[in-house]
């Protein structure tokens, strides 16, 4: 009963403000496909997002010896559609507050409509569910739909979205669940075998995700009045910390996997890769603005490039 009554003011409230989103000059004479370039170029660049899939999946799959491209498309492929998802559903969540704090994005300039992305949402949902078909296994299949089940949950904001807002670490918290299910569908795809090396592996690729989820949580004390980064709700020394500690598990689980295969470890490249996150974040801490903040995730995207390149090179 509660669950029906909390279900139905979330309704009415998505219904408000998909009535106030609307298209504004010159996008209101564009092409939803033009629109959607500007969106995604602005808030999930999808070039960025299939490089850093690929990159991952390739190098898993290299060390393992399990290195079949079709199933690395797969399981590139449904990583990227997944990222877009969760994008395409945080929009319509975070709207009014980003109508507050971000007024510039594309979605409150004009660009693209919470309806139109909805939509966009949906197809990416059922081509994520294809993929899973298509990989002819029922595991995955299952995998995908555990995914999807819990992807509507965080949609809902599990019908406790008051709640959840107050407590920012319990609302990320059970975000980064759907991360955990996507890290173990994405091995799953690449058959990685048996359990004991699958656990290695998911160990390294949760630590590659949260080295780059970490740096996108920073931001700059110019912006701080949004509330909405780590460095605003713990402090700049804790949210680069915890940046700090999931580079070096990164780093530290890419040498661990290519030691224990008797496998070469590029020291320059793994070198170079923490010189710059190093140079990067003594540069934020010294001042901590946006601009530095992004140059942080940008330093953190070289890191996580330079750990998979080394286990596809090894």
């Amino acid at each position: 009963m509660m669950a029906a009554v909390i279900g139905e003011a979330e309704r009415r409230r998505r219904a408000q403000f998909s009535q106030a989103s609307r298209l504004r000059p010159p996008y209101d004479g564009w092409p939803l496909m033009r629109r959607f370039w500007v969106f995604q170029n602005e808030r999930a660049p999808l070039l960025v997002l299939a490089v850093l899939a690929v990159a991952l999946t390739a190098a898993v799959g290299h060390l393992h010896g399990s290195l079949h491209w079709p199933k690395v498309v797969i399981a590139s492929t449904m990583v990227v559609l997944y990222l877009l998802q969760i994008r395409l559903t945080d929009e319509p969540k975070d709207f009014e507050h980003d109508n507050i704090h971000y007024p510039d994005r594309p979605v409150q300039r004009g660009v693209v409509t919470v309806a139109e992305l909805d939509a966009l949402k949906n197809v990416a949902i059922v081509v994520f569910l294809g993929l899973a078909a298509a990989s002819a296994s029922w595991s995955v299949m299952l995998l995908a739909v555990l995914q999807q089940g819990y992807s509507y949950l965080t949609r809902r904001e599990f019908f406790i979205r008051d709640w959840l807002r107050r407590h920012f670490l319990s609302y990320q918290l059970i975000h980064y669940v759907q991360l955990f299910i996507l890290g173990w569908l994405v091995l799953e795809v690449l058959e990685v075998a048996p359990l004991m090396e699958r656990g290695l592996f998911f160990v390294y690729v949760m630590l590659m995700i949260g080295m780059l989820e970490s740096s996108r949580t920073i931001g700059g004390r110019d912006l701080q009045a949004a509330g909405d980064r780590y460095s605003h709700r713990l402090g700049v020394a804790p949210a680069v910390g915890v940046f700090g500690v999931f580079v070096v598990g990164a780093v530290s689980a890419s040498v661990l996997l290519l030691v224990r295969q008797d496998r070469s470890v590029l020291w320059p490249v793994m070198a170079a890769g923490l010189l710059v996150v190093g140079w990067a974040t003594c540069r934020y801490c010294r001042q901590p603005v946006t601009r530095r903040a992004e140059a942080l995730h940008g330093a953190a995207l070289l890191m996580y490039l330079c750990a998979a390149g080394t286990l596809i090179a090894g």
